[in-house]
């Protein structure tokens, strides 16, 4: 499994990529600069571009790679990847396609739809990858918003998210490397024989569902703040859906995991 996840995750980066490439040379020919300015859309270099980005986001429909590539590679590189794939891609966003009113739209599904997925899942770093795309579509809304208070939202979140999914994906990490197992229904009373990973499981579910006091209780209210400002009030309820799911999936069930009596 984790070698078809490895080739399937290399042919979509290299599509994307290709995209990429393809998009910058054209844009070349049109503007006669390779400065990485704002972008925009409304070209064909532009939309290659944009979509080269989406790939590496996850965007809705082109985010399988992401669910099939995480929950397969070593305990390691799962960290790895989720501190820094994702998060070039939103930083290349925020610099080529700040308020670009699509990413709004965009950014609102993605936080929403993987919470359905996750409610379902029952491997717990499969869980947490469908938990990454929602936390990305809180940043994508805030790139698409394109306010100060948002884009700062965004970019903080995004670092705020490198520390508590990373703090999750090493606790089930070292979960599955002292237990075997990873699915949720196989695992229980964690807190009695690795204590200390199951308080930092408590954490890093605290923080991702945005706890107050902890980092994301600040991030996402900046840019729900924003969304309001700016007179997206659908996008509102869409994110504070998200913010409640990604409590019932990670800080539910994988606090669960850690923290219940196994039967």
């Amino acid at each position: 499994r984790a070698r078809r996840a490895g080739i399937r995750y290399l042919f979509i980066q290299v599509v994307s990529g290709g995209l990429l490439l393809a998009g910058t040379l054209m844009l070349y020919r049109e503007s006669g600069s390779l400065a990485f300015n704002h972008i925009g859309l409304g070209t064909f270099a532009s939309g290659l571009i944009f979509l080269a980005f989406g790939i590496k986001c996850a965007f809705p429909l082109l985010h399988n790679w992401l669910t099939d590539a995480y929950p397969e590679a070593t305990v390691t590189g799962t960290v790895f990847l989720s501190a820094f794939t994702t998060k070039v891609a939103v930083y290349a966003l925020a610099r080529g396609f700040a308020g670009t009113e699509a990413l709004v739209y965009i950014g609102a599904v993605m936080t929403c739809f993987p919470i359905f997925y996750a409610v379902i899942e029952n491997d717990l770093r499969r869980v947490l990858a469908y938990s990454m795309i929602n936390q990305i579509g809180f940043m994508v809304t805030g790139v698409g918003l394109g306010t100060a208070l948002a884009l700062n939202g965004a970019v903080a979140h995004a670092f705020a998210d490198v520390i508590f999914k990373g703090l999750l994906f090493m606790t089930m990490g070292s979960v599955l490397q002292m237990t075997g197992r990873i699915n949720g229904s196989d695992l229980g009373g964690l807190y009695k024989t690795m204590p200390i990973t199951a308080t930092f499981c408590v954490i890093g579910a605290l923080a991702i569902s945005a706890f107050p006091l902890f980092s994301a209780f600040i991030t996402k209210s900046m840019v729900m703040t924003s969304a309001l400002d700016t007179g997206h009030v659908w996008v509102w309820p869409f994110l504070l859906f998200a913010s409640a799911g990604v409590l019932e999936h990670a800080g539910i069930k994988i606090g669960r995991a850690s923290c219940r009596e196994r039967v």
